[in-house]
């Protein structure tokens, strides 16, 4: 973590293994805010939530989405690296294209709640046509 807190304290993006103490759910841009969206609707605890110009990454407990079956997004592999800023750079602020629209903080995103919300954005989605 040392070397996340170094390349912080130099404003640069931090390279960060999934996988070793939260899974991550990857999904397109335009579903992963909806997705964003339809947790906080519900009320839900939204934990930290990053994005760049091609995905979001909603990070969850480990183990939380081991059975994740939705197309258009994907759990992350164990070890794949994640490109972080600092937890300062919050939408619409972006250091290289990079953004929390959620930044870290002492919760992660259920992901049963996460499965739900998703599904309710990939229909909302499709009954008015969004890719």
């Amino acid at each position: 973590m040392s070397q996340t807190l170094m390349r912080w304290d130099q404003a640069q993006l931090a390279e960060v293994p999934a996988g070793k103490g939260w899974d991550v759910v990857r999904m397109d841009r335009s579903r992963g805010w909806r997705t964003v969206t339809a947790l906080k609707t519900a009320g839900a605890e939204v934990g930290p939530v990053l994005h760049n110009s091609d995905h979001v990454d909603v990070l969850v407990p480990l183990g939380s989405v081991a059975e994740w079956d939705q197309d258009g997004a994907r759990v992350v592999a164990e070890g794949e690296v994640l490109l972080v800023p600092p937890p300062a750079v919050v939408a619409p602020h972006t250091l290289l294209a990079h953004s929390w629209i959620v930044p870290p903080g002492a919760t992660l995103t259920d992901g049963m709640a996460l499965y739900e919300a998703y599904a309710a954005a990939s229909a909302s989605m499709a009954m008015d046509g969004t890719r």
